[in-house]
């Protein structure tokens, strides 16, 4: 198809095509997603360059992997699992490991979008370990729900809630931040 004609099809229908090895429709679903995707890779690396190295190799993995994805509507999840995995993969080749407040604050934070206004915020999520930093960037940076999390992490709901309890818990002391 031309890109004409793909721009006039709904979602999963795209998905469906970019699955079949259309091209444009491919095109077309980067193109919607780009900014989300270079804004959680960057959550991870806080450096331009590595976030679009993060995006390039996440574009790349996902079109020699459409072909695997099941459901056209688990899209989403399935680049966002790609682009975590792409994150963690290149803190640990860069061997930058992490070790390892307030729902308010963080939500605060990141509809401000002021990166250098926040820069606490980000080093305090920073500290956290792999896990309870994918929670808090997915739900607070990319708004997901505790199931679409699940899904990405591959745990239980119940396991998503833990996480997310504890990091907030670790922010909390990392931010010198009165519990609530």
């Amino acid at each position: 198809m031309n890109l004409k004609e793909v721009k006039n099809l709904g979602e999963e229908e795209v998905i469906t095509l970019a699955k079949s090895g259309d091209k444009e429709a491919f095109a077309k679903l980067m193109y919607e997603r780009k900014d989300v995707l270079y804004k959680t890779a960057y959550i991870y690396v806080k450096n331009k360059e590595d976030a679009l190295d993060i995006v390039s190799e996440t574009v790349y993995r996902s079109y020699a992997s459409i072909k695997k994805l099941k459901n056209p509507q688990f899209f989403n999840t399935y680049l966002t699992r790609i682009l975590i995995n792409c994150a963690v993969d290149m803190l640990k080749k860069k061997k930058i490991f992490v070790n390892g407040s307030e729902n308010v604050l963080l939500n605060k934070a990141v509809k401000d979008e002021d990166i250098e206004g926040n820069i606490d915020l980000y080093r305090a999520v920073d500290l956290l370990n792999d896990k309870y930093r994918t929670v808090i960037v997915l739900k607070y940076f990319r708004d997901m729900t505790f199931e679409d999390i699940s899904e990405v992490m591959k745990c239980p709901i119940g396991t998503v809630k833990t996480y997310l309890h504890r990091a907030l818990k670790t922010l909390r002391i990392n931010m010198d931040c009165p519990e609530k």
